[in-house]
């Protein structure tokens, strides 16, 4: 009985630290989101941050979200934020 007692607390202890770290990770995503319209709204006005922009970003992994924030501050237009959002879709 002990060592099933053992497991079951190691086993509860891995799923603690995987809810953390998820739970780090979101924190982390939603920060980039955040800062990612931070950077739209004082290049382009926050006119643009339109619920389609938001959403677009919102489906973005860690690796594109750092690949947009890198881009904004290259783009000189809106267009061209919009291209490399939606690609050839109609914003």
């Amino acid at each position: 009985m002990a060592e099933i007692d053992a497991w079951y607390e190691a086993e509860m202890n891995k799923a603690e630290l995987k809810g953390e770290l998820k739970g780090e990770l979101k924190g982390k995503l939603e920060g980039k989101i955040e800062s990612a319209m931070t950077l739209i709204r004082v290049k382009f006005g926050s006119d643009i941050l339109t619920p389609q922009i938001v959403s677009q970003l919102q489906k973005l992994n860690t690796k594109q979200l750092d690949d947009f924030l890198v881009g904004i501050i290259n783009w000189q237009q809106q267009e061209e934020m919009s291209e490399w959002l939606f690609g050839n879709e109609k914003v």
